[in-house]
C-alpha cells in the first residue's frame, strides 16, 4: 500500500501547500464562521440578484445557455446545454464537444470519436452520466460516445478543474453527459425528428442508393397530483447509415534496411554495415529507409444500425425530497465487407530505392505476391445504465442526496477472412504528398528486362485466375463485458451567517469488473494439391463484380477494380465443411479479468467573502481515494523432471489450466482550491489549483505469466536456476494511477448576455509514461512457489513532464446590427498546448541505433494547436450554420502494444454546413451537410511521409424534419 504524495520539487511543494490549506480551512470552519459578524445573506455574489429573462431558441440559446452554465460553476467549466431533450446541434455527442473549447476529436469512420481535453490524450479524462461513471466497450477507459444519441442529450458539461466533490478518474478533464429532469423542466412537450441521410460514396455501391435515415422521438410530461410533482420523459433514437471508405494501408510492422537487392543480394531487405549504402562505414550515418512488411488498397462497405432508449422519471413527493431515476440503453450493430488489393512481400529484393530526409521511402522496385482479400466483419455492442437519486432537504440548512447507479457494456466482434495470392512479380512503388494514395506505376517479371516482360497488372487483377498460388481461410472473434456499480451519500450544511457558506462532505465506492476475452482466430491454409480447384470452386460460386463504381477517384489511385469475391461464400468454400471456431472465452494468457473496488470519502468548505469591493468565493477541499485492484490470469502450467544427469526439465501440462491471482491496493489523497473573483459585475477571474488521477487502461492489468519451455540440455541442476529470465509478464496488476498537480486560471468578460471573451491559462506536472521493468514475484511451477524476476512489467515511469496552455473563446451575438444582420453571431475558439512529455520510439522491428536517432512522439493525443469556429445567423423563420474544425497533427498509438512504431494523425481540418427553416411554430426542416470538402485522413509512422493511412470516406447529407408540440 501507498500513499501518492509526492513531496519532490515544485510540483510537490504545490500538493502539500494545497493539502495544508485544505485541511486547515475545513477543520477551523466552524471557528471562522464564529468570527463572521454579518451573515451570508447579505453577502451573496452580484451575479445571484435578480436578472431580466429573455427566451430566446435556436443557435444562440444554445450559447446563451453555455454562457450561463460557465458563469454559474463554482469551477472552470465549459458547456454546450439546451433546457429541451435533443436540442443539441450536431448529430453526435462527439461532434458538440468538439466545439468546447480546448476539446479534439480523434476521427474514426469519417466521425468524431475518441475524445482529448487540453492536449491530453483520451486514457487521461474521464466521462460520466448525469455524475456516474460509464462502462466501456474497450480495453480502455475512452468511452464510445455513440451510445448515447445526441437526440437524447439535452446537455454537456466539461470540468477542466476539480472540485472535491467531483468524481475522480481524470487528469485532463471530467466530461459529464445531462439528461432531463421531467418536473424541473415544468412543460409538457412531444417531438419526433425524421433525417434522411445521403452518402455519396455508399451511392458508388451497384446495389444502393446511398440513402440512409435517423429517427427520433421524445415525450416529456409533468404533472401535480396528490402526492407530489411527478414527472416522466422517454426518448427513442434510431439509426440505419453507412460510413464507407476508400484507403491505401500499411501493415502495422515497420523496420529498417538499407540493402538493395541488385547491389547486396539476400531476399528480404535487411540492415547492416557490409551493405553498399554504408558506404563502409556505420549504417546508422549512411543511407536507409523505413519499409512496411506489406501494404494494400482498400474498399470497404460498412453500414451501421442503432436503436437507443432513455427514461427518466421525477417525483417531488414535498419541497423537501426530490427523486429521480434515470435509465439508458443501446444496441449498435455494424458490418464491414472489405476487400484488399495487397501487395504481401513487402520487403522483399527492395531495390532502386530513395528516400527524403527523414528516411521515408520516395521510391523503390520490389518483388511481392499480388493477392486479393476479403474480410467481413461484424460488432455488435449493448449499453445498460440505470441511477437513482434521492435528494432530501432534512432542514433549511442540510441536505442529503443518495445515488446508485449500475451501468453495463457488452461487445463482441467477428471476422471472416479469406485470402487469394498470385505469383511474385516485380513492381515499382513511388509515394505521394499524403493527398493522394502512393502508385504502383508498373508490374514486371523480369528485373532485368523491365519493359519487354512488363505485365498490364490492372487488368491481370481482374481476374481471380491471376490469384492462383495459394489461398486461406481464416475466422476471428474476442468479447468484452465491462461492468460498473457504484454508490454515493453526499451531505450539505449551510451555514446561516460567516466566512463559510456551506460544509460538504460525502463518500462514493464503486465495482468494477472488467473481462475482455482477446480475440482467439484459427486459420486453415489450402494444401498445395486443392489449391487449383478451391479457386475454381470460388470463381464458380463466389466471383463478383467489383462491388463500387469510381473507386479511389478522389486520392488518384492506380487502380479502380479488382476481381472480388462474396467473402462468406468464398471461406465457406475453403474451410470445405471444416469448421473454424475460436472460442474467445477459453482462457488464454492474453485475457483480463480485472475488478477495481473503488472507495472514496471528501470533505469541501465553500466560502463567500469580499476583498475590499471585489466579491470572492470559492470552494476548498480534499477527497481520499482508495482503489483495490483484483487481476486474474493464466500461467504456464508445468511438472518438474529431473533426467539421469540431474538437469531441469518442464514437461509442459497442455491440458491442465493454472490461474494467479494478484491484489493491490493503493491510496490518493487528492486537495483542490477554487476561487473566484467578481472584479466587476461583468468581469470574473477564475483561479484552480488541484491534484487529480487517472487511472490506466484495463488493459495494462493482465495477470497471465509466461513461462519458457526449460529443456535437459540447457544444463539447469535447480529450478530457480531454470526460471532466471525465463518469466515474462503480460500484464501489471501493480499498476497504479497517474496523478497530476493543476494550475488554471481563467478570465471571462460579460458583455451582455450573448457575448463573452474568455482566456485560460494552464499547467499540469504528471507521471504518465509507461515502460517495460523487471521485478521479483512469487510464481508457482508443479505446486512449490518461486520468488523469481518478471521480465516485461508495464509501469509508469518515475519521470515528471509538464504541459502548459492557453484557451482563448469568443462568443458575440449581432443584435446590434440592423435587419436582417442582427441574426449573426459567432463561435471561435482556441487551445494551444506545449508539453515536456516524450514518448520514445520504441517499434521492435527497428535497430537500436536507428531509434535513438528518432525524434519522440509527445503525449497520446495532444495537438499543439486546436481551433474551432462557427458563423451562424439566424431569425424566426430561418438559421444557418457554418462551421470549421482543425486540430494539428498528434501521436495516436497502436492500443497497449508498447513495442510497435509511433502512429501520427496528420493536421486535420473540415467544414460542416447546416440550414433551417422554421416552417411553422410545431414543424422545422434541416439540412446537414458533414465533411463538406472531402478532407482526408491521414496517417505516418516514424518519419514524415512514411504514409500508414489514407482514408477517404466523402461528405455526408442529412436532411430531416422535426415537429414539436
Amino acid at each position: 500500500m501507498t500513499i501518492q504524495v509526492n513531496t519532490q520539487g515544485s510540483a510537490g511543494k504545490l500538493r502539500n501547500t494545497l493539502l495544508a490549506v485544505a485541511i486547515k480551512a475545513i477543520l477551523f470552519s466552524h471557528t471562522a464562521a464564529a468570527q463572521q459578524q454579518s451573515s451570508y445573506t447579505e453577502k451573496q455574489p452580484q451575479q445571484a440578484k435578480d436578472v431580466e429573462v429573455i427566451q430566446v431558441s435556436g443557435i444562440a440559446e444554445t450559447y446563451r445557455s453555455a454562457m450561463a452554465v460557465k458563469r454559474g460553476s463554482t469551477t472552470i467549466v465549459d458547456a454546450l446545454s439546451s433546457a429541451d431533450i435533443g436540442a443539441l446541434p450536431d448529430l453526435s455527442v462527439a461532434e458538440t464537444l468538439e466545439r468546447i473549447t480546448g476539446v479534439s476529436g480523434d476521427r474514426f469512420k469519417g466521425n468524431a470519436s475518441e475524445i482529448s481535453i487540453r492536449g491530453l490524450g483520451p486514457f487521461l479524462g474521464f466521462s460520466t452520466v448525469n455524475g456516474r461513471a460509464i462502462s466501456s466497450g474497450s480495453g480502455n477507459r475512452s468511452v464510445a460516445f455513440s451510445q448515447f444519441p445526441s437526440e437524447l442529450v439535452n446537455g454537456v458539461v466539461v470540468y477542466k478543474a476539480q472540485t472535491a466533490k467531483l468524481l475522480e478518474g481524470g487528469v485532463s478533464g471530467l466530461i459529464d453527459l445531462q439528461t432531463i429532469k421531467p418536473v424541473d423542466y415544468g412543460k409538457t412537450r412531444f417531438q419526433a425528428e425524421l433525417k434522411g441521410n445521403y452518402n455519396p460514396y455508399q451511392a458508388k455501391f451497384s446495389d444502393d442508393n446511398g440513402v440512409g435515415h435517423r429517427e427520433s422521438f421524445s415525450f416529456t410530461d409533468n404533472m401535480d397530483t396528490q402526492y407530489g410533482k411527478f414527472g416522466y420523459a422517454i426518448g427513442y433514437a434510431g439509426a440505419r447509415t453507412s460510413s464507407p471508405e476508400e484507403s491505401y494501408n500499411t501493415s502495422s510492422t515497420l523496420r529498417n534496411c538499407n540493402s538493395d537487392y541488385q547491389l547486396d543480394g539476400g531476399s528480404n531487405c535487411n540492415y547492416s554495415d557490409s551493405n553498399a549504402a554504408a558506404h563502409g562505414g556505420n549504417a546508422v550515418n549512411g543511407d536507409y529507409f523505413f519499409i512496411p512488411n506489406s501494404f494494400y488498397y482498400r474498399q470497404m462497405e460498412s453500414k451501421e444500425k442503432r436503436d437507443a432508449v432513455i427514461v427518466a422519471v421525477q417525483w417531488k413527493p414535498s419541497d423537501k425530497v426530490d427523486i429521480n431515476i434515470d435509465g439508458q440503453w443501446s444496441e449498435r450493430n455494424y458490418w464491414e465487407d472489405r476487400h484488399d488489393l495487397l501487395w504481401d512481400d513487402g520487403r522483399r529484393r527492395i531495390t532502386n530505392w530513395s528516400t527524403n530526409e527523414e528516411h521515408a521511402l520516395m521510391s523503390y522496385t520490389g518483388e511481392s505476391r499480388i493477392s486479393s482479400y476479403g474480410e467481413y466483419r461484424v460488432r455488435d455492442e449493448e449499453y445498460k445504465g440505470i441511477g437513482a437519486n434521492i435528494e432530501w432537504v432534512v432542514t433549511p440548512n442540510l441536505t442529503l442526496t443518495a445515488d446508485a447507479a449500475y451501468s453495463d457494456t457488452y461487445r463482441y466482434q467477428t471476422r471472416t477472412y479469406a485470402r487469394y495470392r498470385g505469383n511474385r512479380t516485380y513492381f515499382d512503388f513511388n509515394n505521394s504528398n499524403g493527398k493522394k494514395y502512393p502508385q504502383v506505376t508498373s508490374v514486371y517479371t523480369d528485373l532485368d528486362e523491365p519493359e519487354s516482360s512488363a505485365i498490364d497488372w490492372v487488368s491481370e487483377v481482374q481476374d481471380l485466375h491471376y490469384f492462383s498460388a495459394d489461398s486461406q481461410a481464416r475466422s476471428y472473434r474476442f468479447d468484452i463485458s465491462d461492468r460498473i456499480n457504484s454508490y454515493k451519500l453526499d451531505a450539505d450544511y449551510v451555514f446561516d451567517r460567516g466566512f463559510f457558506t456551506k460544509f460538504s462532505t460525502g463518500l462514493a465506492s464503486s465495482t468494477h469488473k472488467h473481462l475482455n476475452y482477446a480475440e482467439d482466430s484459427e486459420t486453415l491454409s489450402t494444401a498445395s494439391a486443392d489449391r487449383a480447384q478451391m479457386l475454381q470452386n470460388t470463381i464458380d460460386n463466389c466471383a463478383m463484380a467489383f462491388p463500387q463504381s469510381d473507386y479511389g477517384d478522389d486520392a488518384n489511385s492506380p487502380i479502380a477494380s479488382w476481381a472480388t469475391f462474396n467473402t462468406q461464400c468464398a471461406y465457406d468454400t475453403l474451410t470445405n465443411g471444416t469448421v473454424l471456431s475460436p472460442d474467445p472465452k477459453a482462457p488464454s494468457s492474453s485475457d483480463v479479468d480485472l475488478i477495481e473496488d473503488v472507495t472514496s470519502i471528501y470533505a469541501m468548505a465553500s466560502f463567500y467573502t469580499q476583498l475590499g469591493s471585489i466579491p470572492v468565493d470559492g470552494n476548498i477541499g480534499i477527497r481520499q481515494v482508495e482503489t483495490k485492484v483484483t487481476s486474474s490470469g493464466v500461467r504456464s502450467s508445468y511438472s518438474v523432471e529431473y533426467d539421469d544427469n540431474g538437469f531441469v526439465i518442464f514437461h509442459n501440462n497442455d491440458d491442465v489450466l493454472e490461474f494467479n491471482t494478484y491484489k493491490n491496493t493503493y491510496r490518493n489523497l487528492l486537495p483542490s482550491v477554487n476561487l473566484t473573483f467578481e472584479l466587476q459585475d461583468d468581469l470574473m477571474l477564475r483561479l484552480a489549483g488541484y491534484s487529480a488521477i487517472s487511472r490506466p487502461d484495463m488493459w495494462f492489468f493482465g495477470a497471465a505469466r509466461s513461462i519458457g519451455q526449460v529443456n535437459a540440455d540447457e544444463e539447469f541442476t535447480t529450478v530457480e536456476d531454470a526460471l532466471k529470465n525465463n518469466v515474462s509478464a503480460l500484464g501489471n496488476p501493480y499498476l497504479e494511477a497517474l496523478e497530476s498537480d493543476n494550475l488554471d486560471a481563467s478570465l471571462s468578460y460579460y458583455y451582455d448576455d450573448d457575448t463573452m471573451l474568455s482566456a485560460a491559462v494552464y499547467y499540469k506536472r504528471f507521471n504518465a509514461a509507461f515502460e517495460e521493468q523487471s521485478s521479483f514475484e512469487d510464481v508457482v511451477v508443479d505446486g512449490q512457489t518461486y520468488n523469481v524476476e518478471v521480465n516485461g512489467l508495464v509501469t509508469i515511469k518515475d519521470d515528471s513532464s509538464s504541459i502548459k496552455g492557453l484557451e482563448l473563446t469568443v462568443l458575440h451575438s449581432f443584435k446590434w446590427l440592423p435587419e436582417p444582420f442582427n441574426g449573426m453571431g459567432i463561435a471561435m475558439n482556441y487551445n494551444y498546448a506545449d508539453s515536456s512529455f516524450e514518448t520514445p520510439e520504441a517499434g521492435s522491428n527497428i535497430t537500436d541505433d536507428v531509434l535513438a536517432t528518432i525524434a519522440p512522439a509527445n503525449i497520446a493525443g495532444l495537438s499543439k494547436h486546436t481551433f474551432n469556429t462557427q458563423l451562424y445567423w439566424e431569425d424566426e423563420t430561418y438559421s444557418a450554420r457554418l462551421s470549421y474544425k482543425f486540430r494539428s497533427e498528434y501521436y495516436k498509438p497502436f492500443g497497449p502494444n508498447l513495442a510497435q512504431t509511433n502512429r501520427f494523425v496528420d493536421d486535420t481540418g473540415s467544414y460542416d454546413l447546416s440550414l433551417g427553416y422554421k416552417i411553422n411554430k410545431h414543424l422545422k426542416a434541416k439540412l446537414q451537410i458533414l465533411n463538406l470538402t472531402n478532407e482526408p485522413y491521414v496517417e505516418q509512422r516514424v518519419a514524415h511521409e512514411a504514409y500508414n493511412r489514407i482514408e477517404y470516406s466523402g461528405a455526408r447529407y442529412f436532411l430531416g424534419l422535426k415537429y414539436q408540440f
